[in-house]
């Protein structure tokens, strides 16, 4: 490509990257500015030659590059000539007798053929690295609170099991089946104490836990709970014991919670088995 002008123009060639589509330019040779005659006659050339590869398959490519000669307010952009460009083959059909067919052409359209489906194994881990970073991040900053948090979830879903259980056999209570239901209440009452104060209610009795304790309502409920179950003497003072002993397991629950949650701003150095236990 050669443009001439005058020698005190600014002149753009085309750029490579879009201009030149759907060529690609592979190699550029720029040939210096020569300048021809002087004052008012004198005439610059500038030149290059331009290598350019295609990967089309039409017959006929058509080309056509813009020059910017550059103002002092602005550009004007000259366009070059259509120039076309004829493919040939160069493909040549096999000799007779091969066996192989005696004319080629290029296939307008092919068959895909599936391919079987890979796992990416390298993005699967960088996918569990990253989640095992975040999760060790967010564990080293809200590690104490998320662990309060499940041991309150846990003790209150305790709680409710125990609700729950310790309701049904209230309610299922009545003179022919007082004696076993009274020892199952007493019994889960009992086994939910130890599980919140870390204290063996299970194995003591009614005089040790009397004495433990220290509470009358505790006590009385107890011995007529064991007037039941030992003495067969249905009373109906009985429902109102296992009330009683409700009512203090759910307080039992509300001061642990609260002792948890305390722990929150006010950390202790001793364990959860340290803790006094105290059923008033």
């Amino acid at each position: 490509m050669t443009f001439r002008h005058a020698p005190t123009a600014e002149v753009l060639f085309p750029d490579t990257a879009r201009h030149f589509l759907p060529f690609r330019v592979r190699q550029i040779t720029i040939t210096p500015t020569e300048t021809t005659g002087q004052g008012l006659s004198a005439i610059s050339r500038d030149s290059a030659v331009y290598t350019l590869i295609s990967f089309e398959t039409d017959p006929a490519q058509l080309l056509r590059v813009p020059i910017r000669l550059i103002n002092a307010r602005d550009c004007t952009i000259l366009m070059t000539g259509i120039d076309t460009v004829f493919l040939r083959s160069r493909l040549t059909s096999p000799a007779s007798g091969s066996g192989l067919p005696t004319g080629l052409t290029l296939a307008s359209a092919t068959r895909l053929a599936p391919l079987q489906q890979q796992f990416n194994y390298p993005a699967l881990g960088l996918v569990l690295l990253v989640l095992s970073l975040t999760a060790l991040l967010l564990y080293g900053l809200f590690g104490r609170s998320i662990r309060r948090q499940w041991r309150l979830y846990g003790l209150r879903q305790q709680h409710l099991r125990f609700m729950r259980d310790y309701n049904r056999l209230s309610r299922g209570i009545n003179a022919d089946t007082a004696a076993d239901t009274a020892n199952q209440a007493v019994i889960t009452w009992k086994a939910y104490l130890e599980q919140l104060e870390n204290q063996p209610y299970a194995s003591l009795t009614t005089l040790e836990i009397a004495e433990r304790t220290g509470d009358e309502r505790v006590t009385d409920a107890l011995r007529e709970a064991d007037r039941m179950i030992y003495g067969g003497s249905f009373s109906a003072q009985l429902p109102e014991s296992l009330r009683v002993l409700r009512e203090v397991a759910d307080q039992t629950y509300r001061r642990r919670r609260q002792r948890i949650a305390n722990r929150a701003t006010h950390p202790v150095a001793s364990p959860d088995a340290a803790e006094p236990s105290t059923l008033a």
